[in-house]
């Protein structure tokens, strides 16, 4: 697989990079939108923004699966359980970190725990 990687590094262009890496810091102010919205305007265009896209994307989908059973435990718990906000919110702030800077160094990205519902 280092041979693959190796590969879609001198592929990518720093175009490909620059919006990879503002797909993956956008999602940290918008949610799911931004990556949503640069991925389908350059899907057909790069494999490798079609491959982040559909990375961030699907990080994100699985973030708000996430706050939403944060919202439901913090419901039963009287609030309590909405201390779990705190983790997700690092999950967050690291997850999309670490995309942005594999995405400038032209790699693959590939968020922890993350539910795959776009392929």
């Amino acid at each position: 697989m280092s041979d693959e990687t190796d590969q879609a590094t001198e592929e990518v262009t720093d175009d490909e990079r620059t919006l990879a890496i503002v797909m993956h810091v956008l999602a940290i102010f918008s949610g799911f939108i931004a990556p949503l919205a640069l991925w389908l305007a350059k899907k057909d265009d790069s494999p490798f923004l079609d491959q982040h896209g559909k990375e961030a994307l699907n990080f994100q989908i699985s973030i708000l699966i996430y706050c939403i059973a944060v919202g439901v435990i913090a419901i039963f718990t009287c609030g309590i359980g909405a201390l779990l906000s705190i983790p997700l919110a690092i999950l967050v702030l690291v997850g999309c970190t670490l995309a942005a800077i594999q995405g400038h160094k032209g790699e693959r990205c590939s968020y922890p725990l993350t539910i795959r519902l776009i392929q």
